[in-house]
């Protein structure tokens, strides 16, 4: 049985010995038909809950051509995880469809797009094209998105270095439950339950007048919506 992307992410990662808690996040795994509560559900997607993914596949397609974002959406979650009994695996055909749904304003497209140039998945491997996707997806409010975001800017990952800026994407991360994990303790490898996660160990590292212009940036933050902006 093939298993997902982002399982196999995190399996390789672990298995070169990468700290767990040194991962950035991956977006929670979705089933295609997954929606809004409040949005209608549509054809592509009665279809799918049906378990008839050829149907469904070929539905969202059509709709997709004519700019049909959500569709495009499904798409881009189908070819990229590439479940054996739905579709092939594609990243070329992902990347497609969720630039598609990113340029409609879809925060989690936009993500993938992040996790598939920082992993090089269809693509070589780009931190600094991933941040710059992970950017898109924190300004319109998705936390995984903003969590990401926050490690590479502290790091430099992402291109540039900014500490303060850091701090203001942990704080709207963890706002909305993305706080990440704390560090493998040394001696056990395993996550030290009482460790600080990532946001306090920055936190050690500021001044309390950065602290506080992050604390006032996140404040003011308002999350995008609609299209990109071209």
């Amino acid at each position: 049985m093939q298993m997902s992307y982002r399982a196999a992410i995190a399996c390789a990662a672990l298995a070169a010995g990468v700290p767990f808690a040194a991962l950035r996040v991956l977006a929670t795994p979705e089933v295609s038909a997954t929606r809004a509560a409040s949005a209608p559900r549509t054809e592509g997607e009665d279809l799918y809950r049906r378990g008839l993914y050829p149907e469904a596949i070929a539905w969202w397609t059509d709709q997709a051509s004519k700019g049909d974002a959500g569709a495009a959406r499904h798409l881009g979650v189908e070819y990229m995880d590439g479940k054996g009994n739905v579709v092939e695996r594609d990243y070329e055909k992902a990347r497609t469809y969720h630039l598609q749904a990113a340029q409609a304003g879809d925060a989690r497209s936009m993500f993938d797009l992040g996790t598939l140039f920082e992993h090089g998945l269809g693509v070589p491997s780009d931190l600094v094209e991933a941040a710059r996707w992970y950017e898109w997806s924190a300004k319109y409010g998705f936390p995984q998105g903003q969590y990401n975001l926050a490690t590479m800017l502290e790091t430099g990952d992402a291109g540039r270095k900014d500490e303060v800026e850091a701090y203001m994407y942990y704080i709207l991360a963890a706002a909305q439950g993305m706080g990440g994990l704390p560090p493998l303790n040394p001696r056990t490898h395993r996550i030290a339950a009482d460790g600080d996660s990532p946001m306090q160990q920055l936190a050690r590292r500021l001044s309390r007048a950065q602290i506080s212009e992050a604390k006032a940036r996140a404040s003011a933050f308002k999350a995008m919506s609609g299209p990109m902006p071209a």
